[in-house]
């Protein structure tokens, strides 16, 4: 029996190696310089960039490399172009333009596995004793259905804390010594770092439940279904998926101000200390940038899934599903045929029909009109008007009636968050009056649909028109919690 589960399990890696990416990078002959490019790029504390930016990045390391010594023979362009089709790099269209790339799941995993290689540490600590002690005493009691040995248990601890409690006050307290707090500092940055990079495997699992969702509807016999059911009756099918909800009380928990507040000051209080000094400045900046890399890095995701959940119900409300349940059922239909078919004729039989396949029409040169720019000249003289002295003023009063003043909008969040950790648009513009009204509330939502976080709360928003007239409206809340270096 060993021996089957033996070959069973041998079978299984081998199909893994084959399909996973991050294994197959730890095949390659270019692992350093992919490990080092995506690890520094992609890895860090900014997880996702514009392909045009990872681009430019890539061209001065293989610039450098290539100085180095490594055989480096193809364009930035191409390398990225392998990556992403080896699944390494996932390539997505972001809101605007541009296309960003991002890490996959397995070469997150990889980069891991070779940074533990790179710089190992020691996983027998007290610390990471500690952290297991603590969860298994506080999963047993939480558990425990019996009220009178969960009562026994948190007599235990408030007696535990009494105790403590006495010898401060007694001044018998000493604070952690430098090791064990370098110990302590180690295992938090080891845990806080493994969080960041769960979250593309978090995304990829809601689109495949997204895919499995669209397949269930499409081949679901009849008009109806289960699936079909919750979305016709308003139910987000997503939201309410195990992943969902799982993800949606994380988030809440990222987005808690009262959190937030708790972690910036234990950071700091962190950082005050002695044996802080010893910290690197990358570590330091971990420390202080993870809460909002953790706000932006599930924001993202909750984005991905409203943008999802949005999809599907457009794709059963458009019944553009009924479309693809046809097709579905016609290449079935077809593929039945041919099996059939193929039982008699030999695949090079002529079948005597021609079918005509889509392709761009392709015409001799001789053919094409040519343009006459002299179709799209003026005929009226131009009339020219005298220069008038430039009023900077009055300028800048007709640019604040035509456009929205962002760089006003700015300096408003930027001195509300320099006294508080996050704040919502509204408590924005409870400081910040809209100078411009509307446009001023606009421009506050843009902003924060560009660099703050969305939740699924709702804030209502005031303003006065240029009448005097107070309006307002509700819109779902959106906090801004960091402020981008290009803003100040």
């Amino acid at each position: 029996m060993s021996s089957e589960r033996v070959a069973a399990r041998a079978v299984t890696l081998r199909r893994h190696l084959e399909s996973d990416s991050g294994l197959q990078l730890m095949r390659r002959d270019t692992m350093p310089v992919i490990a080092a490019v995506l690890g520094e790029h992609l890895g860090g504390q900014q997880r996702v960039r514009t392909v045009a930016e990872l681009l430019e990045l890539m061209e001065n390391d293989l610039f450098e490399l290539r100085g180095r010594g490594f055989d480096l023979p193809r364009t930035a362009q191409e390398y990225l172009s392998d990556w992403v089709s080896s699944r390494l790099v996932i390539r997505r269209p972001s809101e605007g333009r541009e296309e960003t790339v991002e890490l996959s799941p397995s070469a997150q995993s990889a980069l891991r596995f070779i940074a533990s290689i790179e710089s190992p540490s020691s996983s027998v600590t007290s610390s990471r004793l500690a952290t297991v002690t603590s969860l298994l005493s506080s999963l047993a009691r939480e558990t425990d259905p019996d009220p009178t040995s969960r009562l026994e248990a948190l007599i235990k601890e408030r007696e535990s804390i009494e105790r403590s409690i006495q010898e401060v006050e007694a001044g018998r307290y000493e604070p952690m010594t430098t090791a064990m707090a370098l110990e302590r500092i180690a295992e938090i940055m080891t845990l806080a770092n493994e969080v960041p990079g769960d979250f593309a495997r978090v995304s990829e699992d809601i689109e495949q439940l997204n895919r499995s969702l669209r397949d269930q509807i499409i081949r679901q016999a009849g008009t109806r279904g289960s699936v079909l059911d919750q979305v016709f009756a308003g139910v987000d099918a997503i939201d309410n998926s195990d992943a969902g909800q799982s993800f949606n009380a994380f988030y809440s928990l990222v987005l808690d101000p009262e959190r937030a507040n708790n972690f910036d000051e234990s950071v700091e209080a962190i950082l005050s200390r002695d044996f802080a000094l010893t910290l690197t400045d990358t570590e330091v900046a971990a420390l202080r940038r993870w809460l909002s890399v953790l706000q932006s890095e599930s924001s993202r995701v909750r984005n991905v899934m409203t943008s999802l959940a949005r999809s599907l119900r457009r794709f059963v409300e458009s019944h553009a599903y009924l479309e693809q349940r046809r097709l579905t059922e016609a290449v079935n239909e077809a593929k039945n045929v041919l099996h059939q078919v193929s039982k008699q004729l030999r695949p090079q039989t002529q079948a005597g029909y021609e079918l005509a396949s889509s392709s761009i029409p392709i015409s001799s040169i001789s053919s094409w009109n040519l343009l006459n720019p002299a179709d799209t000249q003026v005929q009226r003289k131009v009339k020219v008007i005298d220069d008038q002295p430039l009023d900077l003023e009055e300028l800048r009063r007709q640019i604040r009636l035509s456009e929205i003043d962002f760089g006003e909008l700015r300096q408003s969040v930027i001195q509300v968050l320099d006294k508080q950790a996050v704040a919502s648009i509204s408590e924005i513009l409870d400081s910040h009056p809209a100078t411009q009204g509307l446009a001023s509330v606009i421009g506050l939502i843009v902003l924060a649909d560009t660099v703050g976080l969305a939740s699924p709360e709702i804030d209502v928003l005031s303003w006065q028109s240029s009448e005097g007239q107070t309006h307002t409206a509700e819109t779902g809340r959106r906090v801004f919690h960091t402020i981008p270096d290009d803003w100040r």
